[in-house]
């Protein structure tokens, strides 16, 4: 990958850089999460879900030789040099990176693009009677869910939806705009390729796909202002909570009132597991309540232990978040 893109993940202060690794490829778990709650790098978990640790560490291998970071071994941190600040204050400053995009409102960034290259391009063949090509969405997921759209709602609604895409692309700004109607693609319309589109921008093919995740992320943020029935709305996948599975439902056992006792004693799970969930709870709600009596009385049970240390630095760490 392109070593500098790294750059707005790392600071001046140390930061364990395997977490940071790992919070980009998805691995959800309580250490990685309070990381990127540390380092404020949540919004991008799984926003590099395919990096292989092989080319990561060949990218930090390279910070390190142009003399923009250093490396703790010991520790296993990464820092920014003083060099290594100066450019990415001016890397930021070219504002093709996605500081709006923030995963758990947007979703995966990866799909949401190619389901709205592939409804694009559905309705735009549909209307001009092309029945045989190649869909631009590689992921089966995506084509599944397109497919049953098209015929849910997209085929009956194409003028609604086209109305609904023209008026979300004129919201953007003209760079935004012109980036996202350019990248789009069809039989009757064949929009501009990545290569034009990124000598036209001064972009590198890896900075087009960060730009792209900028448009992406406020187009995003419009279309969730649509009605649930509209068309355009019912193309995306937008997360219904922000918490795995599990914990999804360790917590709603927990804000329901019921005791800590009779969740633990009804759930095929270990109570360290169940504890776990909570912690996740603590770390990504933002209407966990840390003050609550109940918390108070499991922390006080055993205050040394992994949980109640843990909920401390998560508290302290989402205030101090607070107060920047």
């Amino acid at each position: 990958m392109q070593a500098n893109l790294l750059l707005p993940l790392f600071s001046k202060q140390a930061r364990r850089y395997q977490a940071i690794y790992y919070l980009l490829t998805g691995k959800r778990t309580v250490s990685n999460l309070s990381a990127g709650l540390a380092y404020q790098l949540l919004p991008y978990f799984h926003f590099y879900p395919k990096l292989s640790q092989d080319d990561y560490q060949a990218a930090l291998q390279q910070l390190v030789e142009q003399h923009y970071a250093k490396i703790q071994a010991t520790d296993k941190t990464i820092q920014l040099t003083s060099l290594g600040q100066v450019v990415q204050a001016r890397l930021l400053q070219r504002g093709f990176w996605p500081t709006t995009y923030n995963y758990w409102q947007d979703g995966d960034w990866q799909l949401q693009w190619e389901r709205l290259l592939l409804s694009v391009q559905v309705i735009s063949n549909y209307q001009h009677h092309h029945a045989h090509y190649t869909p631009l969405a590689t992921q089966p997921l995506v084509q599944n869910e397109i497919r049953h759209w098209f015929y849910r709602c997209g085929r009956t609604q194409q003028q609604q939806f086209v109305e609904e895409l023209s008026a979300t692309t004129a919201q953007l700004t003209p760079n935004q705009a012109n980036l996202l109607v350019n990248s789009l693609r069809s039989s009757s319309y064949p929009g501009v390729s990545d290569f034009q589109l990124s000598l036209s921008l001064s972009l590198t093919a890896s900075e087009l796909i960060l730009a792209r995740v900028t448009v992406l992320s406020a187009f995003l943020r419009k279309v969730q202002q649509f009605p649930q029935s509209a068309p355009l709305r019912q193309v995306f996948q937008f997360p219904t909570t922000i918490l795995s599975l599990g914990s999804t439902r360790t917590y709603e056992l927990w804000r329901s009132g019921q005791p800590w006792s009779e969740i633990v004693q009804h759930s095929y799970q270990k109570e360290s597991t169940l504890l776990e969930h909570l912690l996740e709870a603590a770390i990504l709600m933002p209407d966990f309540d840390f003050d609550q009596p109940r918390l108070q009385q499991l922390v006080a049970a055993n205050p040394e232990s992994y949980f109640g240390q843990r909920l401390l630095e998560i508290q302290e760490l989402r205030q101090g978040v607070q107060d920047d």
